[in-house]
């Protein structure tokens, strides 16, 4: 059983701020056959915001990085998102968070042929989930500008929100038009704080994409309990701030220090390496995106602590979340 007096445990009421957040499973008709890269996070990212401006913005702001306009627009939302004026102490962020993760499909293989399907799943996170038509638009667009090295084209087919913690869900795209559907399943946090509560102490953490975490200046090379949690309230917190209703109400340092006491019970894992060359700005530069994959059993994870780590394996946290790295999966033990 949990002691009271544990640190973290005066978290368990409100352990998590406002973030609600939404899975949208997104089926793609291949059109021709074509290769596509092993990794397809980036492959979907690289080419997703160019087709989101334009879908919703006017023909002279293509391919432009800064948006000229008055209003903010939907893409000035989603990739420029502004500061917001009463947290002072996020002033000096370079690099918003985009508020969705790409969560590519997990197969490996490159050959592919006319006809066959390709699967990914989108997480809109706060007002993101308010652009879902635009997201849509996007990716079917993203689709008649081609996927990979063969611009391989492809026809979004559906698009189906999920319900939480389900494999299934409710179609709201089909073959080209939007179905409407209300309310959408939209998990808040109060349900994933609830969900956690269900949870036992001990879970087993399985690293399902590369995790690229720095801790106290070295890239993690295994499961840090105070590193996973320090590095998901930070990402909860400053998606809170810019894409919902506020961060953390009081500092959550209370909560990376009551990770040092989670027993670790490491399992296999190895370091994936990993590049990318983007295309983003006058020269293509190539990024090291490589980080640890494999499992780790946590023993004596608090409630408050569960609810972390819960909301954390949804955003996804560490680099290039958007490409869908970062994302493992939890289960009790």
């Amino acid at each position: 059983m949990e002691d009271a007096r544990s640190p973290g445990r005066e978290f368990v009421a409100g352990a998590l701020p406002t973030l609600p957040t939404l899975r949208v499973r997104l089926t793609f008709r291949l059109l021709s056959d074509g290769v596509l890269p092993t990794r397809k996070g980036s492959m979907f990212r690289g080419g997703f915001g160019y087709a989101f401006q334009q879908v919703s913005c006017p023909r002279s702001c293509w391919g432009s990085e800064v948006c000229a306009g008055e209003t903010i627009c939907p893409f000035r939302w989603i990739f420029a998102t502004p500061h917001p004026p009463d947290n002072p102490y996020l002033h000096d962020l370079r690099d918003v968070p985009r508020p969705f993760v790409i969560e590519p499909p997990p197969e490996t293989r490159t050959h592919y042929r006319a006809g066959e399907t390709l699967e990914l799943t989108l997480v809109l996170i706060g007002r993101g989930i308010d652009f879902l038509p635009y997201f849509l638009l996007s990716f079917a667009r993203l689709g008649d500008m081609g996927l990979g090295r063969d611009s391989t084209r492809a026809r979004l087919e559906r698009a189906e929100a999920l319900a939480p913690w389900r494999p299934v869900g409710t179609v709201i795209y089909q073959d080209g038009r939007m179905v409407a559907t209300e309310p959408l399943p939209v998990l808040s946090s109060a349900e994933v704080v609830a969900r956690a509560a269900a949870m036992p102490e001990d879970l087993r953490l399985t690293l399902h994409s590369p995790l690229r975490l720095k801790y106290r200046g070295d890239y993690l090379n295994r499961v840090v309990p105070a590193a996973l949690i320090h590095a998901a309230c930070w990402r909860i917190d400053v998606l809170a701030a810019f894409h919902a209703d506020g961060g953390w109400a009081t500092p959550y340092r209370p909560l990376v220090e009551a990770a040092e006491a989670i027993e670790v019970q490491s399992g296999p894992t190895t370091w994936n390496d990993w590049r990318r060359t983007s295309t983003r700005g006058p020269t293509p530069q190539t990024m090291s995106l490589g980080g640890i994959e494999g499992s780790a059993e946590l023993r004596g994870v608090p409630a408050a602590l569960r609810a972390v780590l819960l909301m954390g394996s949804i955003v996804h946290i560490g680099k290039a979340c958007v490409f869908g790295h970062g994302g493992y999966a939890l289960e009790g033990l």
